[in-house]
């Protein structure tokens, strides 16, 4: 038998079972008795067997009705559940928000971002996963995340781009002759060890540059993958490393921390974007997330064109 009841009818029912009474069910719904009567009535048919009986005590719930109020309950609670995903939704606050970020910010600039965001919307869920720049460029034009950081790069024809430059400094190791210089050039560095990301990485591309332009010799004698790895590696007196500021800021609040992080010149910057996919519509839940991140990327902009030697918060 097809059962075609509504909504009322099993919040009508799941109120006279915890009630016991039509009479009490009726004043707690702001019903008449006749229309709670009728209601239980017409389920009853639907059904197709007795819902309750009538005793001294007042009603009493059948044997079958027993087992269909546990039903009622667990339906009536996923609607309720529906109702508050709908307005959640509806407001941006429901709904898991996926955001990829290269591992050079990911330890050190998005906590502060995301907390922000906490802040003002605590009931919000939040990911992030820390991948390579080309992973996330991937995952998000697929829609797998919701938004990325990434260091800029070619094919993003897929993808809304916001660009924004982190002025790179040099990490000079323990003693180093240079580090009371206001700025460290190309010809300072001559021929001295130089700790690089990958040859092909934007960073040691545009050093080496910088190295020919002036003339320097350029030595180089580690690669690393990661900033922090390199900053580590100067921090071990191996040699000098173009960085960024993100992370030659976390690692100068370190208290092992031996190197002198100097601007280098001519300015080097770190071009990196921020990305959302161009076919999948971002959820009202990324487009409140979205000023937070902006707002967060541009303080680091503005903090990468100071010098880092003094001590600021990057909200400042």
């Amino acid at each position: 038998m097809k059962i075609r009841h509504n909504l009322r009818q099993l919040q009508i029912f799941q109120e006279v079972v915890r009630t016991g009474s039509l009479s009490k069910a009726a004043r707690r719904l702001e019903l008449s008795q006749p229309a709670v009567s009728t209601a239980i009535a017409n389920l009853e048919e639907e059904v197709g067997f007795l819902l309750f009986r009538r005793n001294h005590y007042g009603t009493e719930l059948t044997a079958e009705a027993q087992h269909l109020a546990e039903g009622v309950d667990k339906v009536l609670a996923s609607v309720k559940h529906l109702g508050e995903l709908s307005e959640g939704l509806r407001q941006g606050q429901a709904g898991k928000l996926t955001l990829g970020c290269m591992p050079g910010l990911s330890p050190s600039a998005m906590p502060q971002i995301m907390a922000d965001y906490l802040h003002d919307h605590p009931s919000s869920q939040l990911s992030l996963q820390t991948f390579s720049s080309t992973k996330i460029r991937d995952w998000v034009a697929e829609g797998q995340f919701d938004l990325g950081v990434i260091e800029t790069q070619d094919d993003l024809h897929e993808l809304e781009v916001m660009p924004y430059r982190l002025r790179m400094h040099i990490a000079l190791p323990p003693e180093s002759p240079l580090e009371k210089r206001s700025a460290v050039t190309a010809n300072d560095l001559d021929d001295q060890p130089m700790i690089t990301l990958d040859e092909h990485h934007q960073s040691t591309l545009k050093l080496r540059q910088a190295f020919r332009a002036s003339g320097a010799r350029f030595r180089g004698v580690i690669e690393t993958h990661l900033f922090p790895s390199a900053i580590s590696l100067v921090n071990a007196g191996l040699g000098h490393a173009l960085v960024d500021p993100v992370s030659a800021d976390s690692f100068l609040r370190r208290r092992d921390c031996r190197v002198t992080v100097v601007p280098f010149e001519p300015a080097i910057d770190l071009e990196i974007a921020l990305i959302t996919s161009r076919f999948h519509p971002p959820s009202r839940h990324c487009q409140r997330f979205l000023p937070y991140l902006e707002a967060g990327l541009e303080r680091w902009q503005q903090r990468s064109r100071q010098d880092l030697r003094v001590p600021q918060s990057p909200q400042e």
